[in-house]
């Protein structure tokens, strides 16, 4: 499923699913600001390919880099970043819709909400 999400973001918003993931966990931070190393284990990316996708991110001004140090560098997520977080989020939804959920039975829909509520109140802070 992730892979169709991902073409229809790429053919209509021209980003992929991993560049929503970023500026979704950006969008969720403290301060809309994360440093590197924390937003590339987020997004589950190595810290090399973590500077080409900010890179690309930083010249559609969707985010802007901090210098803290030298070697230190936050991300923060732009108001250009967020309205295109906002655009995005109706198209997911219906591709999870369209791929997943229309799957299931109503009965279906309801036991597995009730599961992933139940897991996601269980969920450790130190995940």
């Amino acid at each position: 499923m992730i892979a169709e999400v991902d073409a229809d973001l790429q053919q209509h918003l021209k980003v992929g699913y991993t560049d929503i993931d970023a500026l979704l966990q950006l969008s969720t931070s403290d301060e809309r600001c994360l440093r590197m190393a924390p937003l590339a284990r987020a997004v589950s990316r190595s810290p090399s390919a973590m500077t080409r996708l900010v890179d690309r991110l930083e010249e559609r001004s969707l985010v802007e880099r901090r210098r803290n140090s030298p070697t230190d560098v936050s991300v923060q997520v732009t108001d250009e970043g967020l309205e295109l977080l906002a655009e995005a989020a109706p198209r997911i939804i219906t591709q999870v819709q369209e791929r997943f959920w229309s799957r299931l039975t109503a009965d279906e829909r309801d036991t597995l909400s009730a599961i992933c509520i139940k897991l996601m109140e269980a969920e450790s802070p130190n995940c």
